[in-house]
């Protein structure tokens, strides 16, 4: 991934923005971060449909959670 914001020009910047992605290549790093979650968690994974804002509540949860180890 980071390789690929590299390669088109995307450095992080302030004013930068994130070049538009292919469906084939949002396929492809998905595919790869799903083995990798595989690996390290050790469980299929299984993707639940959810909302943008379910999406966003979960992960303000999952921040939450880190804050208070």
């Amino acid at each position: 991934m980071r390789e690929w914001l590299i390669a088109n020009n995307f450095m992080g910047k302030e004013g930068q923005v994130v070049p538009e992605m292919s469906d084939e290549w949002v396929d492809t790093i998905s595919k790869r971060y799903i083995e990798l979650y595989e690996k390290v968690i050790g469980e299929r994974f299984i993707p639940q449909k959810m909302t943008d804002v379910e999406t966003q509540q979960r992960i303000l949860y999952s921040l939450q959670q880190l804050s208070t180890l």
